[in-house]
């Protein structure tokens, strides 16, 4: 092999390496984005409230299935129950997004807060702790809310795990 072959081999390689290079970077940064550990916060956050919402719909439609005297309606009814319960105005869409979006905008705050608070504990050579306290503790009271929500659709088996998680906050 002579030296132009090998020089040829290695243009042709550095170009390979920039072509679509502003798409390598593109995914190289969303990459970087969505495994970045507060980003993976951020959306475990809007699960939970995704989640506690939905659940309290389905709470919402055990009653309103009681009140049209089906007795102990099952998840499942409860579940179907959504779209009956919403056409009859007891489930507002809109108030449960507005209401949705602002816990997880306080939960942003507190987590920066607390993340602020941290910063300010590691430059005292202090042990930080305030994040950890405070997203394990909206967490802990998200999940309740959605223990607490299925409660109220007809799931009796909770009942033990809500005093559970309340004797711990």
């Amino acid at each position: 092999m002579d030296l132009q072959t090998v020089l040829n081999a290695m243009t042709h390689a550095g170009n390979k390496i920039f072509e679509l290079f502003s798409f390598k970077i593109l995914m190289a940064a969303v990459l970087t984005l969505f495994l970045h550990k507060h980003f993976i916060l951020f959306m475990g956050f809007i699960l939970l409230v995704f989640v506690d919402c939905i659940t309290k719909w389905v709470a919402i439609s055990y009653e309103f299935l009681k009140e049209k005297g089906v007795e102990n309606p099952s998840i499942f009814a409860c579940i179907k129950g959504t779209k009956t319960a919403r056409k009859a105005g007891r489930i507002n869409s809109s108030t449960m997004k507005e209401r949705g979006l602002g816990k997880i905008a306080i939960y942003v705050i507190c987590a920066f807060v607390a993340g602020v608070g941290d910063l300010m504990m590691h430059i005292l050579n202090t042990p930080t702790w305030m994040v950890s306290l405070v997203i394990g503790y909206m967490v802990v009271t998200e999940v309740l809310s959605v223990i607490e929500n299925l409660s109220d659709a007809g799931v009796d088996v909770l009942d033990k795990l809500i005093g559970k998680l309340k004797g711990r906050l």
